[in-house]
């Protein structure tokens, strides 16, 4: 077998540490045990930083809370001041600096990810689900050409479906890295009721082996890694969906099936795939007709303003973009008039609604494309306004005069090279 060179991995300066916290996962201790075992071993005055790191990732499952759709800081914390008997605020401190890394196998939501948490930028239309048709792909392939994006899906085919990640931050190797892919409706906010898992493309597993370029199962800190082989996903008709991936270890299982009793609201998807280092979700769609339905949802018991917004980009001018909903009589549709061009529109929806947005815009040129995004306006008089305020404070959403503005997704369509 050919034997590719891979970069070696630099010992981390408290790699001893990494290794103690992972000898004590590795024999079975808790969570607890393994603070109170990592804290005595740590030199004088103790690194907090250090142990909210190792212990509150290599435990993740222990600390990744299903009502937050994140790791939970505040849970570390107890942990932490139990252990330590060091007060709540500084461990706080600690827990939350770890949790503004991932460690672990990242799945990028666009190529800037480089692991900070939230992800930022666009998370739908992450180069880490691949789609290739007909044609399969292996491993090398998938690691060496990195930040390039494969996606051609074809309806009325079984299309062979990949996942890849990184090992990022984590001092340890990664020996049970696995991967999971889901599929649902293309559009916005989609609630885990609505996805559909992939089987491997022989019908017989639902997960595939995370390898690296040399086919070896074990991951080392900072390697990248791509699944050992495909998944089926067999579109039918001409519609377009949205693939999800999800990147799975000893460390953390990352199961959706886990999320999908838990409370859908109207921040889960996006807090989700966000706050979730291991999960990417893409939606890019090459269109031929221009006319497009998109299925979004208002998760929440009670009424909800929403705002389509299209951003066009060489799109002809003259041409019509329009946005309807049909069950809530609503319709809008303005002309391009320059090169890049944003139109927006609001919108009331009634409370547990699914709906489908009707797009209409011109046939694509090869450089054209055209991004729907929908966007939660949550004011003053709104009771989910106090809890959308953490997403202001990291940065996700955006408060605007009385409004908080909360994005719930993208789906963009690019032109035809064909």
């Amino acid at each position: 077998m050919n034997m590719h060179v891979v970069t070696e991995v630099t010992t981390a300066p408290d790699q001893q540490y990494w290794d103690l916290g992972l000898k004590s996962f590795n024999q079975g201790d808790n969570a607890q045990t393994a603070l109170k075992t990592l804290w005595r071993r740590l030199p004088p005055p103790g690194d907090l930083n250090l142990l909210a790191a190792i212990i509150g990732n290599l435990y993740g499952d222990t600390f990744w809370s299903n009502d937050k759709l994140q790791m939970d800081a505040d849970l570390l914390a107890d942990y932490m001041n139990a252990a330590t008997g060091i007060n709540k605020s500084d461990c706080l401190r600690a827990a939350k600096n770890a949790y503004r890394l991932w460690y672990g196998m990242l799945v990028r939501g666009n190529t800037s990810n480089d692991g900070l948490i939230p992800k930022t930028g666009s998370y739908t239309a992450s180069p880490d689900v691949l789609v290739s048709g007909l044609t399969t792909l292996d491993p090398y392939d998938m690691i060496t050409k990195w930040n390039q994006t494969t996606w051609g899906p074809q309806p009325g085919l079984k299309n062979n479906t990949y996942g890849r990640a990184q090992n990022k931050n984590l001092q340890v190797p990664i020996k049970q890295g696995k991967i999971k892919i889901y599929y649902t409706s293309n559009g916005f906010n989609q609630p885990p009721s609505s996805w559909t898992q992939l089987f491997t493309y022989t019908g017989t597993k639902q997960t595939a082996d995370l390898v690296n370029i040399n086919d070896r199962n074990v991951i080392r800190p900072g390697e990248r890694a791509a699944c050992d082989t495909s998944f089926g996903f067999e579109p039918t008709g001409a519609g377009h969906y949205c693939l999800i991936v999800c990147a799975q270890t000893e460390f953390f299982a990352n199961d959706p099936a886990s999320i999908s009793g838990t409370h859908w609201n109207n921040t889960s998807s996006t807090h989700w795939i966000t706050y979730n280092g291991a999960a990417g979700w893409h939606n890019l769609n090459v269109s031929q007709t221009g006319e497009e339905p998109l299925v979004f949802y208002n998760n929440d018991d009670r009424p909800a303003k929403f705002r389509f917004i299209a951003r066009s980009r060489n799109v002809p001018v003259g041409s019509k973009i329009g946005m309807s909903v049909g069950d809530l009589d609503f319709a809008f549709e303005d002309q391009v008039v320059a090169q890049d061009q944003e139109i927006s529109a609001d919108v009331e929806v009634p409370a547990n609604f699914e709906g489908t947005l009707d797009v209409n815009f011109p046939v694509l040129p090869d450089d054209g494309s055209i991004t729907f995004s929908l966007v939660w306006l949550v004011g003053n008089e709104d009771p989910a306004k106090a809890g959308v305020m953490g997403l202001v404070n990291d940065g996700y959403a955006a408060s605007v005069g009385d409004e908080v503005l909360v994005p719930l997704g993208d789906t963009h369509f690019v032109g035809s090279t064909g």
